[in-house]
């Protein structure tokens, strides 16, 4: 089914009509047309219903993504051996070293897709939405070369020798699952837009099952021992995906994807600055407490601090996106009061 293009989104104050989006780069718009069209007076109390039921699935979600890192350092620190500090330390500083040369940058360069995929569900063209994810398959495949290829520093930044040993060798044995979870971070992003919620915590909660059962196998029941937990991550990080591909699957136009590349970038390179210079903040906190006298206590301290610190985080990062979804749903709508 084709849907009629409508006018691009504008933004009014007094008697000012500012574009969002210049037309030629609108997601949505109405040839000829640059005016909003009349809009009802939005009703707080059923916005603030609708945000509620977003903002719920999603901040669970997040929760359920950040507790494979917090299930990692568990399973390290119950490993019995004389080397156990040393297994956690290594568990936080690969995971450290991981968000700030792969995580950070993927996940923000998909935060273009909040924008994009929100808009154009509000809009009802839903074929963009696939396009515009294919575009950033496109981009986050090109990046996986680097991130693989920055891993091998490691142990020229300055800390305990073994613990970097012990962290180089975890990640290696990570690697194999961040494309997958990159992938499912398109998809999610993709299907938040859509306001489908419900599979994604249904998924991600398997993923974690995965993750644990698998985790604990590998550990204590196998030869692989530390190392077995990082395969574990990525073994639950390989399902995610797989999982989503009955709500995702439409098929392939990579060269339309292709011509949206640009904007893309346009909008998921700030994106990704954003959040990289957010998480090396306190990623960098970790690589200074690894130089400190007491290096290994200083870590595992500072490990504590940060899950804290995560966990307050995931609902303040879950209102975000649902707020993000519900005004990019209705400025793609053409209803920008009620945005």
């Amino acid at each position: 089914m084709a849907f009629e293009p409508r006018s691009p989104t504008f933004a009014r104050y007094g008697g000012e009509h500012q574009p969002l989006l210049a037309y030629k780069d609108a997601v949505v718009g109405i040839p000829g047309s640059l005016e909003i069209a009349d809009e009802a007076e939005p009703h707080v109390v059923e916005e603030l219903k609708t945000l509620l039921r977003l903002v719920y699935p999603v901040v669970v979600t997040t929760a359920l993504e950040f507790l494979p890192g917090f299930t990692c350092i568990i399973l390290a620190g119950h490993i019995q051996s004389p080397h156990t500090q040393q297994y956690v330390d290594a568990a936080t500083l690969s995971t450290m070293f991981m968000n700030i040369t792969a995580y950070s940058i993927g996940f923000g360069l998909t935060s273009a897709l909040d924008t994009l995929c929100s808009q154009a569900y509000g809009a009802k063209r839903f074929g963009k939405i696939g396009i515009y994810f294919q575009a950033g398959l496109q981009i986050i495949g090109a990046c996986l070369g680097p991130i693989f290829l920055v891993n091998c520093f490691l142990l020229f930044m300055g800390q305990d020798a073994e613990v970097s040993r012990l962290a180089q060798s975890f990640s290696r044995w990570m690697l194999p699952g961040v494309p997958f979870v990159f992938l499912y971070e398109l998809v999610r992003k993709v299907l938040q837009a859509q306001n489908i919620m419900k599979p994604l915590v249904a998924i991600a909660a398997i993923g974690n099952v995965v993750n644990i059962v698998s985790g604990y196998w590998l550990t204590y029941h196998t030869s692989l021992g530390f190392e077995g937990i990082a395969l574990s991550r990525s073994l639950g990080n390989m399902v995610l995906p797989f999982l989503l591909v009955p709500q995702w699957w439409r098929g392939w136009d990579l060269k339309e994807a292709l011509a949206h590349v640009a904007l893309f970038l346009r909008l998921g390179v700030p994106g990704c600055l954003m959040m990289t210079m957010e998480w090396w903040a306190f990623e960098l906190l970790t690589l200074m407490a690894g130089v400190l006298p007491s290096a290994v206590v200083s870590v595992s301290a500072h490990a504590v601090l940060v899950n804290i610190n995560n966990t307050i985080y995931m609902t303040f990062a879950g209102l975000a996106v649902a707020s993000n979804i519900r005004v990019g749903n209705c400025l793609g709508a053409n209803a920008p009061k009620q945005a």
